[in-house]
């Protein structure tokens, strides 16, 4: 059996200043450092070995704080892949949230959901399905549990993608997914089924 632990970074900066996170490299504040040191346990809980495993993480800050903190004291690696980025929202990124909530474009006009950016610069939800889908199949190969931390957006197409949903069909997907939370994918030995055992935990 193959399992996957998906970790959504800890609490970050940009979330308690009220700023726009996407891209904008904002870093683990003390509560979200607090907060990752205590995931520890609960992953290794869920039967996760870091002595066994390796972690992947999204290259920007947040997530690869919460990475660092999750293998402290042990000599499991990292591998930092900017396709686990968060979509990126172009120009707005850093900008006050409630600056960003007026000017952007938060539905496609022409309903085409997929394509649609929601301010200049932007990635649309294509883009940020394609990298992650990519990402998702190269682990997918390999047999060993692995842990990826990402961010709350992507982890939903992380998610979707795992459970091989076409990207034609993530155009409504969202789930909503918490700072600091764990979500457990299983692909079961006999049926090749994949399964979310956890979500958002």
């Amino acid at each position: 059996m193959k399992r996957i632990c998906l970790i959504t970074h800890c609490e970050a900066t940009h979330s308690v200043d009220g700023r726009v996170g996407g891209w904008f490299d904002s870093e683990l504040t003390l509560d979200g450092k607090r907060q990752a040191s205590q995931l520890t346990n609960r992953i290794s809980e869920l039967g996760f070995d870091f002595g066994t495993l390796k972690v992947y993480s999204s290259d920007l800050k947040r997530a690869a704080q919460t990475a660092q903190i999750l293998t402290s004291g042990t000599n499991t690696p990292i591998i930092y892949d900017q396709r686990l980025r968060e979509m990126s929202f172009g120009e707005h990124e850093g900008m006050m949230q409630s600056e960003h909530n007026k000017i952007m474009i938060p539905v496609s006009p022409n309903e085409n959901r997929l394509d649609h950016r929601i301010c200049n610069g932007a990635e649309s939800r294509r883009n940020v399905a394609e990298r992650i889908y990519q990402f998702v199949e190269e682990i997918m190969v390999l047999q060993k549990d692995e842990i990826v931390v990402t961010h709350g957006f992507a982890a939903t197409f992380f998610i979707a993608a795992f459970q091989k949903i076409d990207i034609s069909s993530m155009g409504f997907i969202n789930f909503g997914l918490n700072p600091g939370s764990i979500s457990v994918l299983e692909v079961d030995d006999r049926f090749k089924n994949r399964t979310i055992k956890l979500l958002n935990g």
